[in-house]
């Protein structure tokens, strides 16, 4: 009996033993299934300065917001914020890496607006997105030759510099949202207030990435007359059918020059480029109820989406507006197959 219950004793102490074994396996298992990558620019790539290269490669995927450009969306964007919910997760969540903030407040004359901006850039940043600001100017688009347009535009951009000193590296700049009205004949306008603003910037915040746009409505093909600096934090951006392929048309030839301009410019210069804004889809402006099939559009987004992707150039759409509800927080059903074939241009090809 003695025996018996020294056996009992040791069976129940082996038992005992081999659970603290299985839960020490089983949470070293866990561990490491979650644990990030140990390099540190991986785990925190905002935290240390990134190169205009580095920054190309992180950009991925984005789409134009209108958050601080539209009323209505900058109503209800600030409206859900009150409720606790941050827009910028609903992007993420979808596919999207970067957002570009197109702003049209004076935040020189309008603090309210430059907090509500920085609000914006916390709630995309905590959201696992690149926050990209861009301003849409129209002192410097619609008067071009006027000093007072210039000093202001640059102005702008300092007073931006200057709130958002000591932020995530993640956040950059785009200095114009589009070249487009009177400015879009005034390259070498645009060579003096870049050359301008980005020296302001730079004695603010030396290593920020700054994009630039060339003339003729942010023409790959004006890429060539842009005269800057490459300080090794300069990309360039550009557009082509922002407004989306006019009656359904599209042409391949056109979308093949435009990127091959833009590469081989990047070759010369060193300088890379991302495209700030093309839209999937095109209606009427006359008569929205004259569009394209669905079937077109998803043609398109994905020739698009592919061509850019293979020549490695990153690039966002425009604009929420048409594919996302901020009333309801819904995605808008008739454009998710655009959407889809936009975002997953890599496995489409």
């Amino acid at each position: 009996m003695k025996r018996l219950g020294v056996a009992l004793i040791l069976l129940i102490l082996l038992a005992f033993l081999w659970s603290i074994h299985a839960r020490v396996v089983e949470n070293r298992t866990h561990t490491h299934a979650i644990t990030p990558a140990t390099n540190p620019s991986l785990q925190s790539p905002g935290n240390e300065p990134i190169t205009a290269q580095q920054y190309k490669k992180l950009l991925g995927f984005g789409i134009d917001v209108d958050w601080m450009s539209f009323p209505r969306v900058h109503r209800y964007y600030f409206y859900w914020r009150s409720k606790g919910v941050n827009i910028p997760e609903y992007f993420k969540k979808v596919g999207f890496s970067n957002v570009r903030i197109r702003v049209g407040a004076d935040v020189v004359n309008n603090k309210t607006a430059l907090a509500q901006l920085g609000e914006i850039v916390n709630d995309t940043l905590r959201a696992g997105l690149i926050p990209i600001i861009t301003y849409t100017a129209p002192e410097l688009r619609n008067d071009p030759t006027s000093e007072k347009a210039q000093e202001h535009f640059i102005l702008w951009w300092k007073t931006v510099a200057e709130y958002f000193k000591g932020t995530s590296y993640l956040l950059s700049y785009d200095l114009l949202i589009e070249s487009s009205g009177p400015i879009k004949d005034y390259p070498n306008v645009l060579n003096k207030v870049y050359a301008q603003t980005i020296a302001e910037i730079r004695k603010i915040d030396p290593y920020r990435l700054v994009f630039i746009t060339p003339a003729r409505v942010s023409s790959p093909f004006y890429l060539k007359y842009l005269n800057v600096t490459h300080d090794g934090y300069i990309l360039a951006e550009w557009h082509i059918y922002a407004g989306g392929p006019k009656h359904c048309t599209y042409n391949m030839t056109l979308i093949e020059s435009a990127i091959n301009a833009s590469l081989a410019w990047s070759k010369k210069t060193g300088i890379p480029t991302w495209v700030g804004a093309w839209r999937p889809f095109w209606f009427s402006k006359k008569d929205k109820s004259v569009q394209c099939p669905i079937r077109a559009d998803v043609d398109f987004g994905k020739v698009m989406a592919s061509a850019l992707w293979n020549a490695g150039i990153p690039y966002d759409i425009n604009a929420d507006v048409w594919f996302f509800n901020i009333e309801n927080l819904t995605w808008y059903q008739d454009k998710l197959p655009v959407l889809r074939a936009v975002l997953h241009s890599s496995s489409s090809t």
